[in-house]
């Protein structure tokens, strides 16, 4: 007998219609990263010749509202995804990852470049491999997310009360182990981004326009853990050879 089962070509189809999502995503994510990468360079250029403007980007009142803005700026388009246009979630998009490469322009100008080339592809590394585990593991992430989170907020936090109080700063062995615990947390979450992208899929499946727009949204969104963890990273490895 030569007819197949409804079923398996189903699966089949529909595992054909993940990889497409999700690569679309990772397309997204590259797209924006540029974005981020240009905008911090020649934000950099800019602070170089305006000095003046590393004082106000190097503000513990600009850290507090850049932080305060991100759950912000999420949750609007979150509620609002439903109705959003495809432009419209393209513009938050970019928009963001411009916003993101304005406060990474600080780094263009205190690191050297050989340090940000060597940092940036250990993020790749290990952002490839955790995506790649939150992709492929059969384990419910959602389990543990909120001590990774809880965990992360908390690293946000000391580094708040640190930039307004510097005496306050963890140094040392301190700030050695907040950063990989922190580290760890990023981690977390970003294994967990990506099973959520993934069971996101299945909900949006064959609505094509809400799943493009998925795919921006979770592109952005994997867009500022790899931000983050390419900074924890910095903190750690990037002192130098």
């Amino acid at each position: 007998m030569t007819n197949r089962s409804p079923h398996v070509v189903g699966a089949g189809e529909t595992d054909i219609g993940l990889r497409n999502f999700m690569l679309g995503t990772y397309r997204y994510m590259a797209a924006a990263m540029a974005v981020t990468a240009g905008v911090a360079y020649f934000g950099g250029q800019m602070i170089q010749a305006n000095p003046q403007i590393a004082g106000i980007l190097s503000s513990p009142f600009m850290l507090l509202g850049f932080v305060i803005a991100i759950p912000f700026l999420f949750g609007g388009v979150a509620r609002k995804i439903h109705t959003m246009s495809l432009g419209g979630m393209h513009a938050f998009l970019f928009g963001f990852s411009a916003f993101l490469g304005v406060f990474m322009s600080m780094v263009t100008i205190f690191v050297p470049g050989m340090i940000i080339a060597k940092i940036f592809f250990m993020t790749v590394a290990m952002f490839a491999a955790l995506s790649l585990f939150g992709y492929s593991t059969e384990r419910n992430l959602s389990t543990f997310i909120k001590y990774a989170f809880a965990a992360f907020l908390g690293y946000v936090a000391i580094n708040i009360l640190g930039a307004f109080f510097p005496a306050l700063r963890p140094t040392g062995t301190l700030d050695i182990i907040i950063n990989v615990v922190a580290l760890a947390a990023i981690a977390m979450i970003t294994a967990w981004e990506t099973q959520m992208l993934k069971r996101t899929y299945y909900s949006v499946a064959g609505n094509t326009a809400m799943a493009n727009k998925m795919s921006a949204f979770g592109a952005a969104s994997l867009l500022l853990a790899f931000v983050n963890m390419f900074n924890i990273l910095l903190s750690l490895f990037g002192g130098g050879e």
